[in-house]
């Protein structure tokens, strides 16, 4: 469903442009009054809509901005925690669990609005491979697999990090 809401965004117009063609074909079977007035009534429906998607566009474009400002934000606070916690060999510190914990509430989030249709699945994607990275440390692995089967964070699955 996702991906069809990006497409549809990205192609609306084809539809409009083609909604109006299937216009002009169905209108040319009646007679010319009732073509003009099935014409001007089904051309007022289809600009009233792109003109609703346009302003629909804009509204999501201005969430995904403040939602994408905010989670870089918050990512750019943890990234050198969290590269210090790679490859780390001994137990992890109290204040370096608070930030894995920190960074997988983050991901969780992203998650979450990605299902929302707020993130593109392209910044997804991107997004998904940086959790992969830190997936593969050993250290950060188990601490976020036991967080995973508490089921707290949107329904974020393992599965996401193993593909």
């Amino acid at each position: 469903m996702i991906k069809f809401k990006f497409w549809f965004s990205k192609n609306y117009w084809w539809l409009f442009i083609g909604l109006v063609f299937i216009l002009i074909i169905f209108a040319s079977f009646y007679e010319p009054l009732r073509r003009i007035n099935a014409i001007v009534a089904v051309l007022t429906i289809l600009i009233s809509s792109l003109f609703f998607i346009q302003k629909q566009k804009l509204e999501e474009l201005k969430i995904f901005i403040q939602l994408f400002k905010a989670f870089n934000k918050r990512y750019d606070k943890l990234n050198d925690h969290l590269n210090v916690i790679m490859g780390k060999t001994e137990p992890l510190e109290d204040e370096e669990k608070q930030k894995l914990y920190d960074y997988f509430n983050l991901c969780g989030e992203e998650y979450f609005y990605y299902k929302q249709g707020y993130i593109s699945p392209e910044v997804w994607e991107s997004w998904l491979n940086g959790m992969k990275y830190f997936y593969k440390d050993s250290n950060i692995k188990r601490i976020w697999n036991e967080e995973l089967e508490l089921n707290s964070y949107y329904k974020f699955k393992k599965s996401l990090l193993e593909n």
